[in-house]
């Protein structure tokens, strides 16, 4: 061995450096590929979640409250992760205006916390009948904004 060395002086030397980049690649993707990251998917983005947590009594409340409305057939509220999911069915022959200002009353039921930590998002249904169009519309409140954006849905004009 020591021959050996003497004569390969310079490609032992080499051999003894690739061997140690080998033993280090090798630690490092067995620490990130096995044993991981243990922190959460979401980084620190869900750290405030048990302060401004949406209660399934909270989400009742504003289910009843929206469906006591002879105007609404049904409506849902779920929440994942920072985002509140509201879908309200219309019953037929109301306007797209009246349903939009309908979903902004649902706004109030939230705290100033909820405000500011979900994101919000809105679909509204209402069926056709002869004597009113219907209409799926959506629309969002960022967390940063202070209105709904509603999604812009007509049809296009073809000439």
């Amino acid at each position: 061995m020591k021959q050996f060395y003497k004569e390969n002086r310079v490609f032992s030397i080499l051999m003894i450096i690739v061997a140690i980049c080998a033993i280090l690649i090798i630690g490092v993707m067995l620490k990130y590929f096995f044993f991981g990251n243990s922190s959460s998917p979401y980084g620190d983005r869900l750290k405030d979640e048990k302060k401004y947590k949406l209660s399934s009594s909270e989400k009742k409340e504003i289910t009843s409250s929206l469906e006591s409305d002879e105007a609404i057939k049904s409506a849902d509220v779920h929440s994942s992760v920072r985002t509140i999911y509201v879908t309200i069915e219309f019953n037929p022959g109301i306007s797209l205006v009246e349903a939009e200002g309908k979903a902004v009353t649902v706004l109030e039921k939230f705290s100033e916390g909820q405000m500011g930590y979900y994101d919000i998002e809105f679909i509204l249904k209402a069926e056709s009948t002869g004597e009113a169009e219907g209409f799926t519309i959506m629309g969002a409140k960022n967390v940063n904004g202070t209105n709904i954006v509603w999604n812009n849905n007509t049809p296009p004009s073809v000439e």
